[in-house]
């Protein structure tokens, strides 16, 4: 993968543009990039809620990942995105206008009933795609769906590829710049592991 015209490409890879958009960033932005999962059913309808422009909740981002290891651009990496929402972190506020967006398709936190691990919207996932793991923001441990190898491999190359074109400077968990109200990407992902194989010579 290479980015050019800040477009991603690579084999396989479509642009499927959101009108969800804020225009171009200032100078010297974005130097962060904010890991999301998505909460949805497949990486599918992801898409089409991230470029639903008629929602009342217009959102987006600027890739999602799919559990096979898919890539969708939905925004040039020079055009803020509607991911973040009310945010903040170090001393910075609405981080939207300071970062790029991945969304990586996993269900998140899931709910165990009588040995059934069950998604908010209802979908039901096996054992072995389960992780039981405490959140950062939270006091006991929960359930999770776990990551598959193959969106780990693309996200950190993802993830790689952007730190390095466009000089990012943090990596941060949506869960840590809106800690009241995400827990994404959540436990299941290696988010300090991640962190310190691209950015440990920025410390």
């Amino acid at each position: 993968m290479e980015i050019n015209n800040h477009r991603l490409l690579g084999k396989g890879i479509p642009f499927i543009e959101s009108p969800n958009q804020g225009g171009a960033y200032a100078s010297g932005y974005p130097d962060t990039l904010i890991m999301h999962y998505t909460a949805c059913p497949n990486a599918e309808s992801a898409i089409r809620i991230l470029t639903d422009g008629d929602s009342a909740h217009r959102v987006s981002a600027h890739l999602v990942v799919g559990r096979d290891g898919a890539v969708t651009q939905l925004l040039s990496f020079d055009i803020i995105g509607w991911h973040a929402g009310v945010s903040s972190w170090d001393g910075r506020e609405a981080f939207n206008q300071y970062s790029l967006g991945i969304e990586i398709d996993n269900a998140g936190q899931l709910e165990e009933r009588d040995g059934r691990y069950l998604s908010w919207f209802g979908q039901e996932y096996p054992a072995e795609e389960v992780v039981h793991a405490i959140h950062r923001n939270q006091q006991e441990a929960t359930y999770w769906q776990t990551y598959t190898p193959g969106q780990l491999e693309v996200v950190e190359e993802l993830a790689r590829l952007l730190v390095s074109t466009y000089g990012l400077r943090y990596i941060l968990g949506h869960e840590e710049i809106a800690p009241d109200r995400k827990v994404d990407p959540g436990p299941a992902y290696p988010l300090e592991e991640l962190r310190h194989k691209l950015l440990s010579g920025n410390e």
